[in-house]
């Protein structure tokens, strides 16, 4: 009777904790890294596309493109910037691929860099049609209500870039 009942014990114990154990929560270093990878499979124009960017985006992003066009949007502004884009670009296709992410974390705030490979097509402007441009990052995250922002970027060319690309406007001048 002792032993069913040290079986019955250690069947329960099984079924109760070590799920847990193996569920454990991935950690904020983990979770930043898995949405800066899951951002650059969403660096297009799509609907799916804005939606997952709006839902990492703090209530205002200041980001710094590598042309040096600085932007201050909302989540709102940003989707209308991509609209924007897409309507003007209708065969417009963009990809990023990230690599070397590295995340340093600080409290409720995390800076997380990056270097990556970005390629887009089929743009009016012959100018934003980009081969495969290289370029390094660094983007600031803030826990808020247990969930990580992020509240600002900057991205560098680490090639030249052609003189004039920067005679383009920035997507979304007018904001």
């Amino acid at each position: 009777m002792n032993r069913l009942f040290s079986l019955l014990l250690i069947s329960l114990f099984t079924l109760v904790i070590c799920p847990r154990t193996s569920s454990m929560p991935t950690s904020d270093e983990e979770t930043l890294k898995n949405l800066e990878m899951e951002a650059a499979k969403h660096s297009g124009f799509s609907d799916a596309d804005v939606a997952f960017q709006k839902s990492i985006l703090g209530p205002r992003v200041i980001s710094i493109d590598p042309l040096g066009h600085v932007y201050d949007q909302s989540p709102a502004d940003y989707e209308k910037m991509i609209v924007g884009i897409r309507t003007a670009n209708p065969d417009a296709k963009a990809s990023t691929d990230i690599h070397d992410v590295k995340v340093r974390i600080s409290g409720d705030t995390a800076t997380v860099t990056y270097g990556g490979t970005y390629t887009a097509s089929g743009f009016k402007d012959p100018n934003a049609n980009v081969p495969g441009a290289h370029f390094v990052v660094v983007d600031t995250w803030q826990k808020t209500a247990g969930k990580w922002k992020l509240i600002s970027s900057a991205a560098v060319s680490t090639e030249p870039i052609p003189a004039e690309a920067y005679k383009m406007p920035a997507p979304g001048a007018a904001n």
